[in-house]
């Protein structure tokens, strides 16, 4: 087990002390980027329920619990309220994710923190928010509940079909983000003024934050449509499908750019249909279709590697459509180091993600497997000077438990 003494000393968040009590995706991911980054992180879990992170094949949690400690403790009851306490004046930034209000249901208003730490930082992360209508900040959430309601949904999928939420849980994981960089700015003003921050990161606030195109509504009244697979405003912006079978995405943007892509399917930059003072081409005009038609003639003739070879060469941005069998033995992610092996606790060896982004002078690093459901109980609770009998007591109370 690793205790506080032997949490080794590394990464640009070194020294901070970070307590998390969210579940699933978002508050967790925040807590587990600090974690990679150094700092030292203790995950607060229900002994009541068990996280989502723990059930299937685990490998969620394998990625997005690691390097961290856990203790398995009943928050809300009279002996957890207390031991939450004592870990609050410890610790720098605390992240909780539940409906709006849960902690100051349970008689742990932000207030009441901060009589215990002022200088805590504290990171709400809901569904709709701590406050506004009741009846919304006391509604469940989910990522795609996230996505309809922060009109991100709405934007996504074919204009004849029926919209579709985009995965892999991107509400959750830009949520976590938003937390991670909130966090950060008010332990920065925290560290110059003593004075903590309670941070209210609503899911489907950083949905509707992610969208340019909402501006152009709220102003010029314009409605932005499902594009499908291709830009439904720029030509040459999509996928196209390649002789192998295989799908390539370019995105033809910007003078230079353009004026490389027309030169390489030969039409004529500065003509009619491509004016030389047009940083793009719109798809509906003359030029977008026949840059659109280019394209697919192009496209079709070559394998996507040869595209994409060909086109790079050009100056043309573009891809193939990676997928995870491509992924894996790419020469680009692997000189990159982009996947690396650690071990769990049952000494089995996993592979996944490395940490990111790469920091050169103080790099993060894995050095600690998932922990098991109460693993650290003794030891955090040592740290905080319960004796040995108490923290037995606790135990037959079913205050903590060790799974």
């Amino acid at each position: 087990m690793a205790t506080r003494a032997v949490v080794p000393v590394f990464g640009a968040l070194s020294g901070v002390k970070v307590l998390n009590a969210s579940l699933t995706i978002a508050g967790p991911f925040a807590a587990q980027m600090m974690a990679d980054f150094g700092a030292d992180v203790i995950w607060l879990e229900s002994p009541l329920m068990m996280d989502i992170a723990r059930t299937g094949s685990q490998m969620l949690g394998q990625q997005d619990r690691r390097n961290q400690r856990t203790i398995s403790l009943n928050i809300p009851s009279p002996e957890g309220r207390e031991i939450f306490l004592r870990l609050i004046k410890a610790a720098d930034i605390f992240i909780e994710a539940s409906k709006g209000g849960q902690y100051a249901k349970w008689g742990l208003t932000d207030e009441v923190l901060w009589e215990h730490n002022p200088a805590l930082v504290i990171v709400h992360i809901s569904g709709f928010g701590q406050d506004g209508i009741k009846r919304h900040v006391a509604r469940p959430s989910f990522d795609p509940i996230a996505q309809a309601f922060g009109c991100f949904m709405n934007l996504n999928g074919f204009p004849d079909r029926p919209p579709i939420a985009a995965v892999p849980f991107v509400a959750d994981y830009f949520t976590g983000l938003f937390a991670l960089g909130g966090a950060l700015a008010a332990l920065y003003k925290a560290r110059e003024t003593g004075r903590g921050d309670s941070i209210d990161v609503a899911q489907y606030e950083t949905m509707i934050r992610l969208q340019p195109y909402l501006l152009d509504y709220m102003n010029l009244g314009v409605k932005p449509r499902r594009e499908g697979s291709q830009s439904a405003v720029l030509a040459g912006w999509g996928s196209f499908p390649c002789r192998d079978g295989q799908n390539i995405f370019i995105a033809i943007g910007g003078g230079g750019v353009l004026k490389n892509a027309l030169q390489f399917l030969g039409l004529e930059f500065g003509s009619a249909e491509f004016p030389s003072n047009k940083p793009n081409v719109f798809r509906d005009t003359p030029g977008g279709v026949l840059l659109t038609k280019k394209l697919e003639e192009y496209c079709t003739a070559k394998t996507a590697a040869e595209a994409e070879d060909e086109l790079i060469d050009a100056g043309v941005p573009c891809s193939i459509i990676m997928d995870y069998d491509m992924a894996v033995t790419h020469p680009h992610y692997q000189a990159r180091e982009v996947f690396i092996e650690w071990e769990t606790m049952a000494g089995q060896k996993i592979k996944g993600i490395n940490t990111f982004p790469k920091f050169k002078n103080n790099p993060g690093k894995v050095w600690r497997a998932m922990p098991g459901i109460g693993m650290d109980n003794e030891e955090i609770l040592a740290d905080l000077g319960l004796t040995d009998s108490e923290i037995q007591s606790l135990y037959e109370k079913k205050v903590i438990v060790k799974r």
